[in-house]
């Protein structure tokens, strides 16, 4: 019997929505039981990495630059510092392992995949690493790991140049969902739907972003989602009159349906979801570390624009309105280059070893 655990980390949602997708394309199998954990549920309660990445998102992406392109070339070892630490954070979930012996463990985030990696051979549990963003990082790569399912065959060479591992080009996991028929972006954009989304974005970035749309507020519908920043609500209540202004929506591909261009930040699941919905996207965010490879994989496309500056960003969504053909190619480009399938994917990858062994017994 498949008994399959995902393990994600809550820094910032899109660990979790690859796992939660992941999941549910393993519980169409039947007689699969599937568990879907956070991480931290087994660390020490001090240990909040979630409010750590949050603090950096919002004040420390310099820092964080600095630090992922230290350890990417390898100037400041990982391995003999995080092995010993993880085990020590991580002993709960070592105790967890054995005692629920999964048969295939998913880590959406490298953090667990050191303690699934770790415990695996003790279990035979088949593992599998699924990395969240069109850029490898060394910290991704860890021994006793199975399997790497990647976003694009420029993760897949960076991750093969580095470890013996299964290396499968499989795309970013999301939703079933966002796999449906596609609302094409209408031939007339008299009144254009556009969808802001300053959640996780510096505040001052947020702040910044809303006066730049503000030009837009009179002619055109504007959907914002701006995170938890009381003072950015307001400034976008003042600052956009007549627009739909909310913390966040648990219906994100329907928000995404609804709009004609998305403007984001670079996030791994926010760009694979606009992609795989057909959403031309405006990218004006500084993109710390990882999210660099998602905006050089959308402008690479034809599905993404950067302006040159923040406060270019109306004039930038304005440009594209103005020319809706413009905007209907980006989308063709966007549905090319998406994978909506990769959620199946990665399910395949991770049961290859039942496939093999039915295959074997046929």
């Amino acid at each position: 019997m498949i008994r399959a655990l995902l393990l994600y980390t809550p820094a910032g949602g899109g660990h979790r929505a690859a796992a939660n997708a992941i999941a549910a394309e393993l519980r169409a199998i039947p007689g699969a039981r599937v568990d879907v954990r956070d991480v931290l549920d087994f660390a020490p309660r001090w240990f909040a990495y979630d409010a750590a990445w949050s603090l950096i998102q919002r004040r420390g992406t310099h820092a964080w630059d600095w630090l992922f392109d230290v350890t990417e070339r390898g100037a400041l070892e990982l391995d003999p510092i995080r092995l010993p630490l993880n085990e020590v954070l991580f002993a709960k979930l070592d105790d967890y392992l054995l005692e629920t012996r999964p048969t295939h463990v998913v880590c959406t985030h490298y953090l667990p995949a050191l303690a699934a990696a770790r415990v695996a051979p003790r279990i035979g549990a088949r593992t599998v690493v699924t990395i969240t963003d069109h850029l490898s990082h060394r910290a991704w790569i860890v021994p006793g790991i199975d399997a790497y399912c990647v976003a694009d065959v420029a993760v897949a060479r960076a991750v093969r140049r580095r470890t013996t591992a299964e290396v499968a080009v499989t795309g970013i996991p999301i939703a079933r969902a966002a796999g449906a028929p596609v609302r094409a972006v209408a031939p007339d954009l008299s009144r254009a739907r556009v969808l802001a989304l300053l959640g996780g974005v510096p505040r001052r970035d947020a702040l910044a972003a809303i006066d730049a749309l503000a030009p837009l507020a009179p002619r055109h519908a504007l959907h914002v989602l701006v995170g938890d920043e009381p003072d950015v609500a307001a400034h976008a209540r003042r600052r956009l009159p007549g627009a739909e202004i909310a913390p966040r929506t648990d219906r994100m591909l329907a928000a995404i349906d609804a709009a004609d261009v998305v403007v984001t930040k670079a996030g791994g699941l926010t760009v694979s979801e606009c992609l795989a919905r057909g959403r031309a996207m405006v990218l004006p965010f500084a993109t710390p570390g990882q999210e660099r490879g998602n905006l050089i994989y959308a402008l690479d496309a034809g599905a993404a624009i950067r302006p040159g500056e923040l406060a270019d960003t109306g004039d930038a969504v304005a440009d594209l309105i103005a020319e809706p053909g413009r905007l209907r190619r980006m989308s063709s480009r966007a549905r090319l280059a998406s994978h909506p399938d990769a959620a199946a994917a990665v399910a395949r990858t991770l049961l290859a070893d039942v496939h093999a062994e039915v295959a074997r017994v046929a």
